[in-house]
């Protein structure tokens, strides 16, 4: 644990030299806010509710959700991964005693900590420049809930990037479906619109799938939109789901490792 915990420190450090990249992660947030702020402001007039939603309530949801997108990295391990692997690069992963999938989890780990105060930080000055309405959940338990969904949804994502770039070994270029899943696994997400404005048998197919535990539930119960029963069946989900991403992810980089002839190290 010590090797992947110095790769967190290492990149939870590195975001001190990238303050670029730590302001665009600001911007971005607060652009994000202000975005859905005009659009729902637009769709609410002359209405109350919006498929259970008022409109402070949607604000608080788009806000958690802006927050969550902000940390999370994971999709530039596949861009990396499948890069290093065209390259022969990822030699050098081969070679080091340290578990590849473990290693890009912890620098994105150290990555997503980072930029967490920033967006946190980001969003308070967006909510109190515009004065917007919010409404967080106090129960304890949706909260302990929703912060342990984040961190097994952070892992599931880089899990599941992961195990996308790892197929670099078998297919030359991945840049397409790289490129899809990205729209795909936002909406999926519930990042563009909470899921639960789906009709009822779209809602009930996402339950039982990992992508919506990652974003719209955790932000669901933030927001106390949702019992914690539905929290911990959600909680309950997303850990099969990474048990299983996890596993796949290993034993397809086990079985396609041999057939790589990259030299670059």
């Amino acid at each position: 644990m010590r090797k992947y915990a110095e790769v967190f420190r290492i990149s939870f450090k590195m975001q001190i030299v990238w303050r670029f990249d730590v302001a665009m992660t600001m911007v971005a947030t607060f652009a994000h806010i202000l975005t859905m702020w005009i659009l729902w402001q637009a769709i609410f007039e002359g209405k109350e509710h919006i498929g259970g939603f008022t409109f402070g309530t949607m604000l608080s949801y788009y806000i958690v959700c802006s927050i969550l997108r902000s940390i999370d990295f994971s999709n530039q391990i596949s861009g990396e991964v499948s890069e290093l692997i065209r390259g022969g690069g990822f030699s050098g992963h081969m070679v080091t005693p340290m578990n590849p999938m473990g290693f890009f989890i912890s620098m994105v780990a150290g990555e997503s900590a980072f930029h967490l105060f920033f967006s946190i930080i980001s969003a308070i000055l967006c909510v109190a420049i515009f004065r917007l309405n919010i409404t967080l959940t106090s129960d304890i338990t949706r909260i302990l809930l929703a912060v342990a969904m984040i961190l097994l949804g952070l892992t599931f994502m880089a899990g599941f990037r992961y195990f996308l770039g790892v197929l670099t070994f078998k297919f030359l270029e991945i840049n397409f479906v790289l490129y899809l899943q990205m729209s795909m696994v936002a909406f999926a997400t519930g990042a563009f619109v909470p899921l639960s404005l789906l009709p009822n048998a779209a809602l009930t197919v996402f339950q039982f799938l990992p992508f919506s535990h990652v974003v719209y539930t955790p932000a669901m119960l933030l927001t106390g939109q949702i019992a914690s029963i539905k929290g911990l069946f959600g909680l309950t989900v997303l850990f099969v789901w990474t048990a299983i991403i996890t596993t796949i992810g290993q034993l397809t980089y086990n079985r396609l490792r041999k057939k790589y002839d990259g030299v670059r190290i």
